[in-house]
Parts: structure tokens; sequence; C-alpha cells
């Protein structure tokens, strides 16, 4: 089995991309099959090295590691012999229409009633109206002529049966008039040379599913089993796009803080019964994987989910496995203790920083009731448990009343840990100055 991923370098993934390569992966990894990568970059205007590579930085984030890799740029040639192949048995042809000719027959088509199906006129041209054009140098593209007395049939491994009538679909552009390839037939040469054998993708691309089988079958290749998965919009219902403003990017979740197992729970999980499970690792998620469980319905995303989820990784991590990312923030003072003390109270390792600040650097204070303050430092005891009991003796405070001023006076913050674990971590001197300087400031 091999399978592949075939992104355009022409923006950064959104978690819809993302999705589609860890379904093939998972898909691979449970068959014990193979991961292509393939950049789909025939698009010269658009088509970046700066997008390649952070479209790899985000397969690398997410622990995704190919077994090949190729580039369509690189493979121009194979295209160029396959398109001679097509021009010596016929089915492709040469037209000349202006995107301008093209646009005024859909309309004419679309005010009539009638579907906007290329009417094949360039077949109709003569040998002296082709001259004609191409002494006036007329731009000139190439389209594949459809078996349109076929109806295209394959079991789709989600959707089932598909039948869809080529007499239904214009015959599709090949090459533009640029002479670059189409991804349509692009992506049909590779397939067939590559030795693509199951094609996972969204369902969006079902139409053109049945054009390609069509082209791979003139090509003389090994026909692919396919499997569409329903799209997969925002929680708002808006599409994803690499140019929407609703994109959620792999790099921005990245830059968030969002811990990758996260991300693999929700994608590997959404659209079937089975729900997210921070216990669940990519070990498991490709043991439980399965394209029979998926529902046909539109799938929505929601990022909040996400967050959940990572907080929740991210509080049940051993200490050992944090370390060197807690020493790496540059934290002066990083142990078990420390680490056990915040991980319940952020929502990424770096928060871990803010954290460090408020036990062991310096803080603005907070104002408090300056008598309420003063009996804090009058009897102040190293044993929390005391000093609470003093406290409140002598204040006559308790419940939020007593503990409310007294986290403020000494961390600067409405909420956190338990602040007798605080008091416990944070040296005597610095607890100390804490109240001094909220005194002097109150």
């Amino acid at each position: 089995m091999r399978v592949r991923f075939a992104p355009s370098p022409t923006g950064k993934l959104h978690v819809g991309n993302m999705r589609i390569a860890l379904l093939n992966y998972l898909f691979a990894r449970k068959e014990g099959g193979k991961f292509l990568l393939r950049m789909d970059d025939t698009d010269v205007e658009r088509s970046t090295r700066e997008s390649e590579q952070s479209i790899l930085d985000d397969l690398q984030w997410m622990h995704i590691q190919w077994d090949e890799f190729c580039r369509q740029s690189e493979r121009l040639d194979r295209y160029a012999l396959a398109l001679e192949h097509l021009k010596k048995i016929g089915r492709v042809y040469p037209c000349y229409e202006t995107k301008e000719e093209l646009s005024l027959k859909r309309k004419i088509q679309s005010s009539s009633g009638r579907p906007p199906v290329y009417d094949r006129e360039a077949l109709k041209l003569s040998a002296e109206e082709i001259a004609a054009y191409e002494r006036e140098n007329r731009p000139v593209y190439w389209r594949f002529l459809l078996n349109d007395q076929t109806v295209i049939k394959w079991n789709d491994l989600i959707h089932g049966e598909k039948h869809i009538p080529l007499n239904s679909i214009s015959d599709p552009v090949l090459v533009r008039p640029d002479g670059s390839f189409v991804y349509t037939f692009a992506s049909v040469v590779d397939d067939i040379e590559l030795g693509v054998t199951h094609i996972i993708r969204g369902d969006d691309h079902i139409t053109n599913t049945a054009v390609q089988l069509d082209i791979c079958q003139a090509l003389g290749g090994t026909l692919p089993e396919f499997a569409h998965v329903p799209l997969m919009c925002s929680v708002d219902g808006s599409e994803l796009s690499k140019r929407s403003s609703s994109a959620l990017t792999m790099q921005s979740m990245q830059q968030e803080g969002i811990e990758p197992l996260a991300v693999w729970n929700v994608l590997a999980t959404i659209g079937t019964a089975n729900a997210p499970d921070i216990n669940c690792g990519i070990e498991e998620l490709v043991e439980n994987f399965s394209l029979s469980n998926r529902s046909l319905a539109t799938v929505k995303f929601d990022m909040e989910v996400v967050r959940s989820l990572s907080h929740k990784i991210i509080a049940h991590k051993p200490f050992e496995v944090v370390q060197t990312d807690l020493q790496q923030l540059g934290l002066s003072h990083v142990s078990a203790d420390f680490w056990e003390l915040i991980r319940g109270n952020i929502n990424r390792i770096a928060d871990a920083t803010t954290w460090h600040e408020v036990l062991f650097g310096n803080i603005t204070p907070v104002p408090q009731d300056k008598e309420f303050v003063q009996q804090m430092i009058d009897t102040f005891d190293p044993d929390f448990s005391l000093w609470i009991t003093k406290l409140t003796q002598v204040s006559g405070k308790k419940g939020r009343a007593l503990y409310h001023p007294l986290r403020l006076a000494i961390t600067g913050r409405e909420d956190g840990p338990e602040l007798k674990k605080i008091c416990q971590i944070m040296p005597l001197d610095i607890l100390k100055n804490r109240l001094e300087e909220n005194l002097r400031a109150s």
C-alpha cells in the first residue's frame, strides 16, 4: 500500500490540510504501507520554497514522518511524455478560446438553463483555422477528451458505490496557455508512476475523481482506491482556507503552544463516534484507526476543544518529560516540586515563566488593607497552618475574606495553585519581602 499527501506550497497549512495528511498517515501506518509526501508546485507564480519549508516544519512538529518525497516541478518531463502519449491516441485536443470567450459561453448556457459544460467547439476547427490561430500566436491550451459515453463507477471506501456520467462534466484542461500542467493531469501521472494505491482526500474532489479515473485509464495506469472524507469547517460554519480570515494554521497553533498530541486526537476522531482521549498516544490512534466508522456529514472543528485537551495533556506530563523544556526557558529554579505546583495552572509549557516570576522574581504589589497586611507580617510563621491560625485569631477574618487578600499580597494574582503549596516553595526571604512591599504600597 502506498498513500500520498500532496499539498501545494502556496501558503501555510491549515488544520483542514493537516487532517488529510494525518488520515493518510494513520491509514498507511495501520496497514503497514508507505506515506509519500509530494509538493504540488506546478503553479509557478504562487509556489514558493518558503511555503514548502513551512509545510515540512508543520509535519515534523506533528511528528509525521514521510517515507518518500518529491516535487512536481522536478517531474515536468514525465508530464510532457504523458501528454505526448495522449496526443498520439487522440485523447487531447488544442483549444484557442480566450478567458472572456469561455466566460461568455458559460453565461449563455446558464441563461438558457443548460449546465456549463464545454461545448467542444475546438474539435470543429478546420486545419486552416488552427493554422491561422497559430500564425497570430494565439495562446493555446489543451483539453482531455473525456469518454462521454461512459459512467465512471468506483467503490468509495467511505461513500460506497459512486456513479458519475462523464457527459455531465466539461473536458478538463490539462495544459494552460503558459504551458504549465494542471494539477488534475500531473497528479494522475504521479499517482501512476509512484505506485499510489489509495487516495484519501476531501469529498469536494468526488467529481474530480471521475475525471482522473478516465485519464488514468487512458494512460494505462492501475486505478487506485479512493476514500473521500467529508469536509471540515470551523465551528462557526465558515470554510477553512489558506486565504480565509478564519483559517486555523498549524503555525499559529505551534506559536500558541498547543500540544501536537491534542491536534492528533481531535483530527483522528472528529467525524467518528470516538472521543479525544489524553491517554491515547500516536501508536494507539494508529491501532484504533478505521475509515469505516466515519460520518458523511460535514464536521466542525472547534479550537477550544483542542486548547482544553492540550491543557489536560500538559497537566499530566511528568517532570522528567518537561525538565529539558523548562530548562530551555532559562528558568533558574527548575524542580519536580515547582512543576507539580504549576502544571495544572498553565496552558502551555512557556507559561511556566510566568509562575517562575511569581514565585521567585519581582511582581508589582497589589495594594491591600494596610492594617490587615500589617497583621500578616506580625503573625508570620514558616509553618503555613500555624500562620493561618494566628492570622485568623488576630484579624477575625476567615474564608475568602482572609485568603483572597493574602493571595494577592503574596502573588499579585487573583487565582492560581493552592496558596499553602506556594508558600512552601517560595523562599522565605521573598515571601517576607512581598508582604513588606505590599505594606509600603497600601
